[in-house]
């Protein structure tokens, strides 16, 4: 192949290729797969005799890169040369191509089209020596001249066969040839990863595989003058960000302190967690049993048998009971026989129905007004009820049912009679004279002494029927 005729393809494959497109780390998109393995093996062997005849093949397939466009040429690297060979493949979509290099000789083929899209890069494949036949194939040109670069990692200069940290950074620095430059990167079984240098000015690459993927690299100027290493391989750095294409590190290893603090607060929040929960249950079930405590089972109508909280103060006081027909006709729980028998000649004219909440005067504990126990089943203290020394205490006892009368009674005995209301003097329903007239003879009739008769005299629900008004 002429030197001036490879010039002139060259510059174009590689500068074209430096503009294609790429994913997210850095790789061409891949136009067109190509394969050379030997339809007689079952498993592929990435091994080749010296001379052996080998049939690549290539197709569109599954590329996602720009539509392939002929002709197509062949980048073999190896590792007995510190440079790369171009071969030209023809413009159909099948090429034989007779292996040249020596027994040991370890190479890697990748492939393009005219405008640079690539059709990705093989495996690396190992020479043997041909023990059938003596060895003679066609020699393969080779470029015009070896282009000087200082290839250099974190820990110093960069060996033609290392093994470069995942992560870390790769550095080559043209020292010759003609600007601009084009650094490409050939990982085995992937498409290559290609960068542009306008000028001498280091160019840096960041080993974005796998651990333990082999890979070559390469830099090309416009005159076509090549520098090659390899092969390389990606060893276990410590951190593994690049891959994903994120930028930054992403350490695999996590700091002790790290794991400390992240351990103490899930435990942190566990707890919370755990007494917000456990709070929220007994508040719920201190509800519920509240609710059930204050519902009256035995009611017919499902009324509340308790307004107040439990254990209130106001609940003794408050607490509905009733009271036994039997124990309210019985005279003798009673203070007195006179009072005995008129409570029990009320409670004969009025229905045997009739029942009456308890309540307490001042000194005294829970009561009955017919003499009975309180609700808390303790003896009733008949005696005389002790009145207060302030005066001026006035007690309204309600009845349930809405069938008696209220009772008002004040501290130093005297009852206290409600009035009808008062009318105005226009009004055209009643008039002052009767009206007053009414009031004055009830309350003239209800106010009573509290020494003709005993306190249960007094607290003896008072059922008197209502007298016309006198004239």
């Amino acid at each position: 192949m002429p030197r001036r005729h490879s010039c002139s393809w060259a510059a174009l494959l590689w500068f074209c290729a430096a503009a294609q497109a790429t994913d997210s780390l850095g790789f061409l998109d891949q136009s067109f797969y190509f394969d050379y393995n030997v339809a007689s093996q079952a498993v592929p062997v990435p091994v080749t005799t010296q001379c052996q005849s080998i049939h690549l093949e290539w197709s569109r397939g599954a590329g996602v890169g720009p539509n392939p466009t002929a002709p197509y040429y062949l980048q073999v690297y190896t590792s007995a040369f510190v440079f790369p060979f171009i071969v030209s493949a023809g413009s159909g979509l099948s090429f034989d191509w007779e292996v040249p290099f020596g027994p040991g000789t370890l190479y890697q083929i990748c492939m393009f089209d005219a405008n640079g899209n690539t059709g990705g890069c093989e495996a690396v494949y190992t020479m043997i020596a041909n023990t059938t036949a003596t060895p003679s194939c066609n020699n393969v040109t080779f470029p015009l001249g070896p282009l000087d670069v200082d290839g250099a990692v974190s820990s110093g200069p960069l060996s033609q066969y290392g093994w470069i940290d995942q992560c870390s950074d790769i550095q080559v620095t043209p020292k010759n040839g003609t600007p601009p430059y084009i650094f490409t990167v050939a990982p085995a079984l992937h498409p290559p990863h290609n960068m542009t240098g306008k000028d001498q000015s280091p160019m840096n690459w960041t080993v974005s595989l796998s651990w333990g993927s082999p890979f070559f690299i390469s830099v090309v100027d416009a005159d076509m003058n090549f520098w090659s290493y390899g092969p390389l391989h990606s060893g276990e750095g410590t951190s593994l960000a690049c891959l994903s294409g994120i930028s930054g590190s992403d350490s695999k290893d996590i700091a002790p302190t790290t794991a400390v603090a992240s351990g103490v607060s899930g435990l942190l929040v566990g707890l919370i967690a755990g007494a917000v929960a456990t709070f929220l249950f007994f508040r719920q079930r201190r509800i519920r049993e509240r609710d059930t405590a204050l519902l009256d089972p035995t009611g017919s109508d499902g009324l509340y048998a308790n307004p107040y909280p439990l254990h209130s103060p106001n609940a003794a006081s408050s607490y509905y009971k009733s009271v036994p027909s039997g124990h309210l006709l019985d005279p003798s729980s009673f203070s007195s026989p006179s009072a005995g028998d008129m409570a029990l000649h009320r409670m004969q004219r009025e229905s045997s129905q009739y029942q009456i909440e308890p309540f307490s005067m001042p000194g005294q504990g829970l009561r009955h007004p017919s003499g009975g126990s309180d609700y808390h089943g303790e003896p009733q203290h008949t005696g005389s009820p002790t009145t207060g020394t302030g005066g001026g205490n006035v007690y309204v006892v309600h009845h349930d049912g809405g069938r008696a009368p209220v009772t008002v009674y004040h501290q130093d005995g005297t009852e206290v009679v409600e009035l009808p209301p008062r009318y105005a003097p226009d009004s055209a329903s009643s008039s002052d004279g009767p009206s007053e007239q009414r009031n004055s003879d009830i309350a003239t009739e209800r106010r009573t002494s509290l020494s003709s008769h005993s306190i249960q005299d007094i607290l003896t629900p008072q059922r008197r029927p209502n007298r016309p008004g006198k004239p």
